[in-house]
């Protein structure tokens, strides 16, 4: 078997020796530190490089085998990241300037409570067991789920865009037998309604507030996407066997929906008289074969003066 001798190494400088300039000369002088240099400069001629590694090496620091140009582009979580792709809207961005007159600093607020009297809705029997009612939830303090809102002002508070639509709702969720939120504000408009579905596949339907019922096949963990016009939106089972959910798609800057105390509060709002909009959905009713139907929704509207900073009161109460 043939040995080659190794390549001669280039002599190396006694500890302690300086060289020609009275610097060190013993400095990086060592075998470690020579490849460590070899490894670390980016300044070997391109004919130094193998193929591979000239492939690899970048143009230039942050190019595009390092976080992409510019850093976080393509290469580094961009939009073929994943195989993402960002939704696009189904309308052309419409002109997101209010309907009124818009300022900054307003101080007046409307703050209240939403009672109930008489029995509590029933809970429902369904395909999945016995639920709670979701059309609202009816406690010793108040009642929750009720939308609250102003649908006109002639001044109103201003309202941040960032470059983008500044979207509030517009997402139903399917879990079991039940479509949720039972309730939800859509703004501004035009609005895009999302319904996603969970683990078992269904039918929905979709009852916009003109124009025929839509039916749509929801798959397994799917999506379903169309844009909602102004107006109250419904999207229930196309059996009949799901709760509904209640879509209410209103260009405002003032809503609130009521919590478990049947508290709410509306603030920014300049001095005037306000039509208050208190809107319930309809209770939901469970029958024997299993569908679920539906009374009447509940509007209520109060008028109120706002004056000052100290919030003005209202107190309505609901009931069957």
């Amino acid at each position: 078997m043939a040995c080659h001798p190794a390549a001669p190494h280039q002599p190396l400088a006694a500890a302690g020796a300086t060289g020609a300039d009275q610097h060190p000369a013993d400095d990086g002088a060592g075998e470690l530190a020579r490849w460590s240099a070899r490894l670390l400069t980016t300044e070997e001629p391109e004919a130094a490089l193998t193929p591979a590694a000239r492939r690899r090496r970048a143009p230039e620091y942050g190019g595009d085998v390092y976080g992409g140009d510019p850093y976080g582009g393509a290469a580094y979580g961009g939009a073929t990241y994943a195989n993402y792709r960002p939704p696009s809207w189904g309308y052309t961005t419409p002109n997101r300037q209010p309907h009124y007159n818009a300022v900054v600093g307003l101080v007046g607020a409307i703050e209240g409570t939403v009672a109930w009297t008489g029995a509590a809705p029933p809970k429902l029997a369904t395909a999945c067991g016995v639920i709670d009612n979701p059309s609202l939830q009816v406690t010793s303090r108040g009642v929750g789920g009720v939308l609250v809102y102003i649908e006109k002002v002639a001044i109103g508070r201003q309202v941040n865009n960032y470059g983008r639509p500044v979207t509030v709702g517009g997402t139903v969720f399917k879990h079991g037998c039940a479509l949720s939120p039972a309730i939800q504000i859509a703004t501004p408009l035009p609005a895009l309604l999302s319904i996603h579905g969970d683990p078992s596949r269904t039918k929905v339907r979709v009852t916009l507030p003109t124009g025929p019922v839509k039916p749509y096949e929801l798959q397994e963990g799917g999506r379903v996407q169309l844009q909602i016009p102004s107006g109250i939106t419904r999207v229930d089972g196309d059996d009949g066997k799901l709760t509904s959910a209640w879509v209410l798609a209103l260009d405002t800057p003032y809503y609130a929906i009521t919590d478990e105390a049947g508290h709410f509060r509306l603030d920014e709002l300049a001095d005037g008289t306000y039509d208050v909009m208190f809107w319930q959905p309809p209770i939901a009713m469970s029958g024997p074969d299993g569908r679920i139907t539906y009374g009447p929704p509940v509007t209520v509207k109060k008028t109120i003066k706002v004056e000052g900073t100290k919030p003005a009161q209202l107190a309505v109460t609901l009931g069957r």
